[in-house]
Order: C-alpha cells, then structure tokens, then sequence
C-alpha cells in the first residue's frame, strides 16, 4: 500500500482528468496532449532520480515528494478550467512529477527487502495499490466533480496523499545512502551506468522503450464514452470501480505469473493480449457493451502488464544495489517514454480517423512490437531468472555492484 499516493495521482491523470476536461468542452484531441505533456515527468523524471539515492534516506525523501504532489494537486483542481489549463497543466506536472520522484524512493526501498521468490507477488499487490486505487479513486472524483466544488475534491485528494504515506512506517528501516549529496551527478551516476549496461539490463531497456506493452489507451478510455453511445453514469463506474477490479485481479494474476514463468515472456504476452483487444473493439459495434466488455478487459491485461513489468525491474536490480532507486527510475522512464508518445500517438489516430483510427495506431503499435521482440529476444526471454542475491559474483544488474562499505 505505499505506492498508493503515486496510483492516486497517476489515476487521475489518466482517468479523472481528461473526463473532467471532456465534460468542461475540451476536445478529446487536446485532452490527450494535455494528458501526455503531464505524464512527461515519467519519462524524463529519471533525470532527478540520483537525488533519491543520496543524502536523506528514501523513507525521508517520500514523504517530501508526497508533500509536494499534494499541495501542486490541490492548487491545480483548484484552478482547473479551459481559460487556465496552462496554470494547471504545468501545477499537475509539478505532482506528477514529485510522484515519479516518490516511486522511485518506495521502488528502490522495496528492493532492498524483496527476494526474488517474491518478486513477482509484491509486484502484484504493488500494482493492486497503484492502478486499482487509481482507479477508485477516480471514480471518486468522478462521481463527486457534478455536486461539489472541485477544491474541496482537491483538499480531499491532498489529505488522502499524506494518509497514504503512513505505510511506509511499517517498511523496514531504509539502508543510509552510501553517496552524499555532491555525489549525485558524480559517483551516483557512474554507479548507475556500470549497474545498468549489463546485457540483462539492456534487455529490459528494449522490452520497456518499446510500445509493445505501453497499453496506453487507458489513459483515455473515460473520454471515450460519447464515440461508444455510453452513458455519463456508466463511464464513470466502468473506468471507475469496474477497472479497479478488473486491474487488481489482472495485477495478481501477473503477480502470480511472474513468480513461475519468464517475466519479459509475460510482459509482452501481455501486450499482444491487449492489442488484440483494441483491434477487436475497432471493428467492434461502436455500443455500450462494447465499451464496458473492451474498457474492462483491456484494463485487466494492463494489470498483467504492469505486474510483469515490476517484478522484471525487481529482478533487474536485485537486493544491494547501492542505486537501486535510479536504476528503476530508469526503467520506468523507459516504460512511461512508451506510455506517454503512444498516448499522443493515440490522441492523433483518433484526431485524423476518428475512435477506430486510435484503437487500430494501440492495437498495431503492441502486436508487430510485441511479435518483433519476441522473435529477436526468444532465447534471452526463455532463460530462468536466476536470483542475484544467492550468487552476488555473478555480472548481473547491480548485484554485481560492490556493497555500501565498498562504495
């Protein structure tokens, strides 16, 4: 549950903000470069990821990072109207990237504790936190943004960051950094570069640049319901409670998953899976029932996804990692760089041709990246994880990175 404050905020980015745009007359094709300029920091927000692996410890950086992503969050729903979506824009970029800084902090805490027979299961509860109380919480401010003002939604969004934060007391202690601070851009960095060109990590890099398991079509399936004949009502509780659910049980599923099969295999099995779904609800009857079965279906491999994706970095970092935080910031930025150019990707097929053009750029976009990738990484991606912390010589990821006295 300490990822819930980043699954809050990136679920409203994704699903509350552009519904409260679309319902304020903003067209869809700007809602989707709105969405994309403030889920940019996932990306380049690797950039400050060293400082969490410097000087404070990660349990003192998350709670400032929280801080700071619930004030920008209050001031900008505050403000949140088309006359001024640049002041809010550029105010949610600001939390979203304080949270970006914030997952990094709880990921590379997490890895320090997590052994690899159970990687993939605290991906799995990792990602029931993030993307289903995301979703809830949306379906909250959806449901609430019709009877009351939007700054009270705000100050409630901001009390719920700081309460979600109080898991973290419950972590075991964070190890201190073994970099001061005018180490950052110096040692930090070198240790991060020799930790992450090995070849397994490279691979990952591959598996997360590429849009094959981006699934970025989540972001905008609430602005969706007006091209599929969708009640307001009906919008907000499928992209709301129904894909809470339905990402939950996808996450624990890939959790499960992950822990008995090649994680990269599944990740990108889990974007064939959802490209297959885009395509088919392109050719699909433009209904109700195409948009409930589709919205909920596609967010549930998502929940795979994002499972696979977790438990691969875990992996990738192994337990002594002196950078850990850094190292997952930068497989994020990977994945999210994916997320965030198919999310414009998305917005332009559907500015161009309409709903079937965006379902068809997802759903081509995953399925001929996902196959390339297979076919070019088989013998890579069918190998068993080997767990670096049971054999600390081997050169993989940043196991083989020297322990903190060393540093």
């Amino acid at each position: 549950m300490a990822i819930f404050p980043f699954g809050l905020v990136v679920g409203f980015t994704i699903t509350a903000l552009p519904f409260l745009l679309t319902n304020l007359g903003v067209p869809l094709y700007r809602v989707a470069t709105t969405s994309a300029i403030v889920m940019s920091p996932t990306f380049w927000g690797f950039l400050l990821q060293p400082v969490m692996d410097t000087g404070l410890t990660r349990r003192a950086y998350c709670w400032i990072t929280a801080a700071i992503a619930a004030i920008c969050l209050a001031a900008a729903l505050l403000l949140l109207s088309p006359a001024h979506l640049g002041p809010t824009t550029a105010l949610l970029l600001v939390a979203e990237l304080s949270m970006v800084l914030f997952g990094g902090a709880v990921s590379g805490w997490t890895a320090e504790f997590t052994p690899d027979s159970l990687r993939g299961s605290v991906s799995g509860w990792t990602n029931v936190a993030n993307l289903g109380g995301g979703a809830l919480g949306s379906l909250a401010v959806m449901s609430l943004a019709p009877h009351i003002s939007l700054y009270w939604i705000g100050l409630g969004l901001a009390g719920c960051i700081g309460l979600g934060t109080l898991p973290t007391m419950l972590l075991p202690e964070p190890r201190k950094s073994s970099f001061r601070f005018r180490q950052i851009f110096t040692d930090a960095v070198k240790a991060t570069w020799r930790a992450s060109k090995t070849k397994e990590c490279m691979t990952g890099f591959a598996l997360f640049l590429a849009p094959a398991s981006a699934v970025a079509a989540i972001n905008l399936f609430s602005g969706m319901g007006r091209d599929f004949h969708t009640s307001e009502h009906t919008v907000i509780w499928i992209t709301g409670a129904g894909c809470a659910v339905s990402t939950s049980l996808g996450a624990l599923l890939g959790g499960y998953a992950a822990n008995r099969i090649s994680r990269g295999f599944l990740y990108l099995s889990a974007g064939i899976g959802a490209g297959l779904i885009a395509l088919t609800l392109a050719f699909s009857p433009h209904t109700s029932v195409s948009f409930i079965w589709g919205a909920l279906l596609y967010n549930g491999i998502a929940g795979v996804a994002y499972a696979a994706f977790n438990a691969l970095g875990y992996q990738l970092v192994g337990q002594k990692s002196a950078v850990a935080s850094t190292q997952l910031g930068l497989f994020a930025a990977a994945t999210n760089a994916a997320i965030v150019y198919m999310t414009w990707a998305d917005g332009q097929g559907y500015k161009h041709f309409g709903l079937r053009g965006l379902l068809l750029t997802d759903s081509f976009a995953s399925i001929i990246s996902a196959s390339l990738l297979l076919l070019l990484l088989w013998k890579q991606l069918k190998k068993k994880p080997i767990d670096a912390t049971e054999l600390p010589d081997m050169p993989v990821a940043a196991d083989h990175w020297p322990l903190e006295s060393e540093a």
